[in-house]
């Protein structure tokens, strides 16, 4: 149905691939969606001016849109986190936002957001292991989220989970593109641009969630045999008990098994929470000692 209405706000998206996930426009009685997506977008791109942020908002159409939107959201990062250091595009940014407040004014105040950029795995020459990459990526929202109280903007930290992501570990899989684009439209729902503001949500089927779920173990099981950590480990260890242990010490894990050699596998969901627990845990933190210490200390 559309929909009509001078009051009506307009909200426009600017986005990379993962922009495509999103229907454009969407329309509800009290504002507009306009996505627009470029595969390959950068915040800036100094190779390719089609490509760059920066560019873009200073021609048509945008230059148009930018002054009619209410509100501006920019779904960019993974190609510019994929080719500068952190700093270099939080400077980047700095740059793009207090052009952007000079010539519209009517959106300062929170009236742009910027997501976080979501995990990858693909490396690039300049990031040539998934550590090194997603270190950045680490940095770079961090880094984010200090700029947003700078330049007053809306940071929309997505908390994407990794497993929704393609076999090319850069893209959203197909199967979780609804999820995606309901992190997205959730979001704008809880904005208040109006109070009567309602996105319908798309749902699946029971037998759609089954195969969905059974992809997204599989795809999980994968991705932890990259984040192992190992710790020998006494008999005296429950499963019980080692699970309140690491829950007590906020150790944030997926999985883990005790072998038969006395071994204790601990396998994570990302690099992050993999260096956390191994910063906190001892090589020795499972024998026999610290068993006692804990049982005594939950007495």
């Amino acid at each position: 149905m559309m929909f009509s209405s001078s009051n009506m706000q307009k909200i426009l998206i600017i986005s990379d691939s993962h922009g495509k996930c999103l229907d454009s426009p969407i329309i509800t009685p009290n504002y507009q969606i306009d996505n627009y997506s470029f595969s390959g977008l950068r915040w800036i791109n100094n190779y390719n001016s089609n490509l760059c942020l920066f560019s873009l908002i200073q021609k048509e159409p945008f230059s148009s849109l930018l002054s009619t939107s209410s509100y501006v959201f920019f779904l960019i990062g993974t190609n510019s986190v994929r080719n500068y250091v952190a700093p270099e595009i939080i400077n980047q940014i700095g740059q793009i936002f207090s052009l952007i407040y000079s010539q519209y004014p009517h959106l300062k105040n929170q009236k742009l957001i910027v997501t976080t950029c979501i995990p990858c795995f693909k490396t690039t020459k300049r990031f040539p292991t998934t550590a090194a990459l997603m270190n950045n990526i680490y940095h770079y929202n961090h880094l984010l989220f200090i700029l947003s109280h700078k330049f007053n903007f809306h940071y929309f930290d997505l908390h994407m989970p990794i497993d929704w992501l393609s076999s090319d570990m850069m893209h959203v899989g197909r199967h979780y593109h609804n999820e995606f684009s309901n992190l997205i439209l959730n979001y704008i729902n809880n904005l208040h641009v109006n109070q009567n503001i309602s996105i319908t949500i798309r749902n699946r089927s029971p037998e759609a969630i089954h195969r969905r779920n059974k992809k997204r173990n599989f795809k999980l099981k994968m991705i932890q045999k990259n984040f192992t950590l190992r710790r020998e480990i006494s008999s005296l260890w429950s499963y019980t008990h080692l699970k309140n242990f690491l829950k007590y010490n906020g150790i944030r894990f997926g999985t883990l098994s005790i072998m038969s050699n006395h071994i204790l596998y601990l396998r994570f969901n990302n690099i992050f929470n993999l260096r956390s627990a191994d910063h906190a845990l001892p090589m020795d933190i499972f024998d026999s000692i610290h068993f006692i210490q804990w049982f005594e200390h939950i007495r």
